[in-house]
């Protein structure tokens, strides 16, 4: 059975580091406090402590005792970092840091797997038109979660493989296929690992790629029928040729503009480029971006799915869907804070002609 996407729009972001992202909720009171009480270790000692019960709770085992000294050397520096990021929280409703199944993992190795640059990419086979202001979203409501309107699929994850970019191009296609039909479908993000060949599957790739992936292959098979694997594989176009969600095109909607971007993710489920730098560790509260080294930093590392944004206590906030699995962040889920107020800076301007930021996907029932 195939659907098409009806009379829809299908919203897509890119911005750039001097904001790196923000989103803020209204934060449910289990995610209100660090799991473990990390904040005050003070000895070699409670480090360990922490590291024990942090192998027993993720069933990590080392190789040999060497192997294991320098993953705990690594874990002390990451404790340090986290105790130093909450220190930084300059409300209560801020981003809070503590340990997670990355623990073990150096900054420099968790980036060469889960974080790629994405550079800039233009695609010039399909039609790139800047939105039109009367298509603004005057009447969006004040907030909007899109979860509890049914067209958010769980949350994946995906694995020790550089394919966010996949997660975020199938999350947006399957909100918009579930507002169109009423029907939440999984989409296959492994054939668009294995299939999309301007993307380089494990090893990072552009969203909108993949959009112009599906177009051309007439659409795009159910996770059941080409199940993920979290490595590169072959394209077998007969494979499962039933290809039961289908779009039929994208478009520039507006440039790194944040009103621009709430009145997308009024309509719907978007996919955004981000820097991610200090997601890691992330566990709960609204990311503000502080470690962004502003706009002279234009980079993208990392994409994600909006699906929603709220306020809490005068602080503005997106609901950000990740492909890290639900043991990161609250239950897979980031909030950024928004409505940050920076201007469009030099940096943005000057790539400004070669990004397409917002896009969005039409099509029509066969």
């Amino acid at each position: 059975m195939s659907f098409r996407v009806t009379n829809l729009f299908l919203f897509f972001f890119l911005w750039g580091s001097q904001i790196c992202f923000s989103f803020s909720i209204d934060i449910p009171s289990e995610y209100s406090i660090l799991g473990n009480d990390i904040d005050l270790f003070s000895s070699e000692r409670e480090a360990l402590g922490h590291f024990r019960l942090w192998q027993k709770e993720n069933g990590r085992r080392y190789e040999n005792p060497k192997d294991e000294a320098k993953r705990f050397e690594i874990f002390q520096t990451n404790l340090k970092y986290i105790s130093e990021m909450n220190a930084k929280r300059k409300s209560p409703y801020g981003a809070r840091f503590g340990l997670n199944p990355f623990a073990d993992m150096s900054h420099e190795e968790f980036r060469a797997i889960y974080l790629y640059d994405m550079g800039v990419n233009v695609t010039n086979e399909l039609d790139i038109l800047e939105m039109k202001e009367e298509e603004s979203w005057e009447n969006a409501p004040a907030s909007l979660d899109w979860r509890k309107k049914g067209v958010v699929t769980r949350v994946k994850n995906q694995n020790a493989c550089g394919s966010c970019w996949a997660f975020a191009a199938t999350g947006a296609i399957e909100a918009a296929n579930a507002i169109a039909t009423g029907k939440l479908v999984s989409l296959s993000e492994q054939q668009l690992v294995d299939c999309d060949k301007k993307s380089h599957g494990c090893h990072g790739g552009w969203y909108f790629n993949s959009f112009e992936w599906v177009i051309k292959n007439g659409g795009i098979d159910i996770e059941d029928d080409y199940p993920y694997t979290a490595q590169d594989g072959i394209c077998d176009p007969n494979k499962v040729p039933k290809n039961v969600v289908t779009i039929d095109g994208y478009k520039n909607a507006t440039k790194f503009s944040e009103k621009s971007l709430f009145c997308s993710v009024a309509k719907q489920p978007v996919s955004v480029a981000l820097d991610a730098r200090d997601f890691q560790f992330y566990q709960s509260g609204i990311y503000d971006g502080a470690n962004c080294t502003g706009a002279e930093d234009l980079s993208t590392t990392h994409a994600v799915l909006i699906v929603g944004y709220d306020s809490i206590d005068g602080e503005d906030y997106w609901i950000v869907k990740n492909s890290w699995g639900v043991d990161w962040g609250m239950k897979g889920y980031i909030f950024i804070k928004r409505n940050i107020g920076l201007p469009t800076s030099l940096a943005i301007q000057k790539f400004e002609d070669q990004l397409p930021i917002t896009v969005f996907v039409t099509s029509k029932p066969r």
